[in-house]
């Protein structure tokens, strides 16, 4: 059961989404990019440092992350006692998965000095959106799972109230 909704959760994404846009994208005006936008003419120190973005992002979501599987202490036995924590586990490992797979490609074009080519820069461009895509996930995860916590806390303080 686990394992049907990682593959639907990992390919069923926004992220997925975006990435297949680009590849189409690409596929469709390939000629008429390389055409109209040469790429040698990039800023050298702007190819040296391009691999901050995609590391960064990456870095974010892998501090950040944790904090939507351990949002604070007075709420975390709550949060790992129900019921679907796994479902929510589950699209905790899709999201680092997602940042160490979509860092990979944007670390391969910058090593091997393919971002002044219109394909490297695509290929770079594409999983650097998808980083930001998959950071803002967790970004809107936390701030969700912070709203639904406050509501589990504010209903469990009028029930000792009323008891």
């Amino acid at each position: 059961m686990k394992t049907p909704y990682f593959l639907r959760v990992f390919f069923v994404s926004y992220e997925s989404a975006f990435l297949a846009l680009c590849l189409a994208g690409y596929m469709l005006s390939q000629k008429s990019l390389s055409a109209h936008f040469p790429l040698s003419t990039l800023n050298e120190d702007a190819i040296k440092w391009a691999m901050i973005y995609p590391a960064g992002i990456a870095g974010w979501t892998f501090k950040e992350g944790m904090a939507v599987l351990f949002p604070s202490d007075k709420n975390e036995k709550a949060l790992h006692e129900w019921p679907d924590y796994w479902r929510l586990k589950v699209h905790f490992d899709v999201g680092i998965t997602n940042s160490i797979l979509f860092s990979i490609p944007c670390f391969f074009v910058w090593v091997m000095g393919a971002l002044n080519t219109l394909a490297g820069a695509w290929i770079f461009g594409g999983f650097a959106g998808a980083l930001s895509i998959n950071a803002f996930s967790f970004y809107t995860a936390k701030i969700h799972l912070k709203s639904a916590l406050i509501h589990l806390d504010d209903r469990n303080n009028s029930n000792n109230r009323v008891n």
